[in-house]
């Protein structure tokens, strides 16, 4: 075991540590009021002398209870058997203190694998070479506070209470932070810290919180990688830049997910927090620009805040689940948050549509209060779903069509052939139907649009048709006994009842006192009698058009397409009342 005497000659700043120490002195020692630039014999600590100090060794300078405190110092890594251990290790010791290094010059690594130690202060200090902690123990917190690090910083399975790199300038090719499974009971700080190099918590378990606010990140490929980190507080991106992708893929949050001010920037997704459980809200506000797709597949938020300002130009929310739309800026009105969800996809409907995210918007806004909105979703999703479905029919029909060979013979082509133009004509009748169910009954969400927008256009329109045969005499009596009454008979052309005076034959038939007591004949309650089949207005029964006059011909067929008519409107209306059309399927 070392003693003082074996370090032989001590620099002048060694020899004034250990005076300050004999003299019982608790305040840090301060070598320099700055960073060194260089060794001199004024600001040079050797590594292996820190370290003999740091873990007890001298007995005749005991370190205070705060422990080796040490400012402005130049650290000299003396070891010669290692490369690895040529900077200020301390790998597997136990430090009965504190160890703060602030404002110090550290060419070579610092190890702390396995290590134990109250706290860690390397405030101010620049490091040219990499800090390997991996197993770190740490009973209180690490600083590195506005600390410049030119290599990683390696925290794998650390334990501690906070990590705090406010201010502090990390640049790695690679990872600067790696964090992987590191236990907090506090939280990480990373407050206007500028990073050159991945920032890594895989894994990693915090009590606290993420706090990253007007950071700057950048990095090839991922910048900041928290897969599968646990926090009981949330993670602030406030006013950050990042250049890289942000991933929170499979993160728990007890707290929330906040944005607000961020820059992010990515070639592919920027903010990827797919399979996240969140249990607070997502904040995308005040001027968040996102460059590059968000990623919330089968993410789980407490509820979102978002402006439509601060919206990417790609979304992915199938399956996210969240609880409301939260917050002034947050829209709630369909027209927005259709925009929000046709982030989604390109709409070339190339792929295969999934309706969920639309389900799930509409099932929000329903609980919300705001049905109407929902219903409007709702009906935007069958449309683009059964949009989706005519086009992927298409692409099949096209590939049985290529599919079609020119050897092909006989029977066994032309059932091909049979095939094809079958299946051409049934995608065009289901292109027509879907459009007309949307147009009449909202893919039967709104009932009552069969009403305004079926029969009452088509009551107009038999009104105008059958005043039109009734006013050129091309409309008869319906009842078998009448139209072989005298009266009926002998008023047509040419009749021993017609007079010059009789325009047609039902004006005829109305002047015999026969005629008198049959009822008139309305075009307005006669289109409604034969439009509505749960209506009985008695009109239908007494007249109908003749269909022996030109006019009376046509109104005759009409009437036929008018009755048809009536049935279906009143079925799909009465349908959507009965629920055989589901008007709400977000319960």
């Amino acid at each position: 075991m070392k003693v003082l005497a074996d370090f032989k000659k001590l620099t002048s700043a060694e020899e004034k540590l250990v005076k300050w120490l004999q003299a019982g002195n608790r305040k840090f020692f301060r070598v320099s009021d700055s960073v060194p630039d260089g060794p001199s014999d004024a600001v040079t600590l050797r590594a292996t002398f820190l370290r003999y100090l740091a873990l007890g060794g001298c007995d005749t300078c005991r370190l205070p209870e705060t422990g080796l405190q040490v400012a402005g110092a130049y650290i000299l890594g003396d070891e010669k058997h290692s490369e690895n251990t040529k900077g200020l290790d301390f790998e597997g010791a136990t430090l009965p203190h504190d160890l703060g290094l602030w404002a110090c010059q550290i060419p070579d690594p610092i190890i702390l694998r396995s290590a134990k130690v109250k706290n860690l202060f390397l405030n101010r200090s620049e490091v040219k070479a990499d800090i390997t902690a991996d197993r770190l123990l740490a009973e209180g917190s690490v600083f590195l506070r506005e600390a410049k690090i030119a290599g990683e910083v390696r925290l794998l399975g650390a334990r501690l209470d906070d990590l705090s790199c406010d201010g502090a300038a990390l640049h790695a090719k690679g990872e600067a932070l790696r964090c992987d499974g590191m236990q907090a009971e506090g939280s990480v700080f990373l407050h206007e810290a500028k990073i050159a190099g991945a920032v890594r918590l895989l894994g990693a378990r915090l009590g606290g919180d993420l706090v990253c606010e007007g950071a700057e990140l950048q990095a090839k490929g991922m910048a900041l990688i928290c897969d599968g980190m646990q926090t009981q507080g949330g993670v602030f991106l406030r006013g950050v830049k990042i250049a890289g992708e942000t991933r929170l893929r499979g993160a728990r949050l007890g707290g929330t997910l906040e944005c607000d001010g961020a820059e992010l920037k990515a070639k592919g997704t920027a903010l990827n927090c797919a399979g996240a459980k969140i249990a607070g809200a997502f904040f995308l506000r005040r001027d968040t620009t996102v460059s590059g797709r968000i990623d919330l597949t089968d993410a789980s938020l407490g509820s979102i805040c978002d402006d439509p300002a601060c919206w990417p130009d790609k979304i992915e929310l199938d399956r996210c689940r969240y609880g409301a739309f939260l917050g002034n800026d947050a829209p709630t009105d369909a027209d927005m948050r259709l925009k929000w969800l046709a982030l989604q996809k390109p709409r070339d409907y190339s792929q295969d549509f999934s309706p969920d995210p639309y389900e799930h918007c509409a099932k929000v806004l329903r609980e919300m209060g705001y049905g109407a909105d929902a219903t409007k979703i709702l009906i935007e999703k069958e449309r683009l779903q059964r949009l989706a479905r005519r086009e992927r029919e298409a692409r099949e029909l096209s590939a049985l069509r290529d599919s079609v060979a020119e050897s092909l013979e006989g029977t066994e082509k032309l059932s091909q052939k049979t095939k094809v133009v079958f299946g051409a004509g049934w995608l065009w009748v289901a292109r027509k139907w879907d459009r007309l169910l949307g147009f009449l009954v909202g893919y039967g969400r709104k009932p009552l649009d069969a009403l305004w927008r079926g029969l009452l256009p088509v009551w107009a329109i038999g009104t105008i048709i059958f005043f039109l045969a009734s006013w050129t005499g091309e409309i008869k009596p319906n009842l078998p006994q009448t139209q072989v009454h005298p009266a009926w008979v002998e008023c047509a052309e040419w009749g021993a009842r017609r007079w010059q005076s009789h325009a047609t034959q039902v004006e005829c038939f109305r002047a015999q006192p026969e005629g008198q007591s049959y009822p008139h004949f309305n075009a307005l309650f006669y289109s409604a009698d034969t439009l509505f089949p749960v209506v009985a207005l008695e009109m239908q029964s007494y007249w109908i058009p003749d269909d022996t006059k030109p006019f009376g011909k046509y109104a005759r067929w009409y009437l036929w397409a008018h009755i048809i008519a009536g049935w279906a409107l009143t079925l799909l209306a009465v349908a959507g009342f009965s629920g055989l059309i589901k008007t709400d399927n977000t319960k």
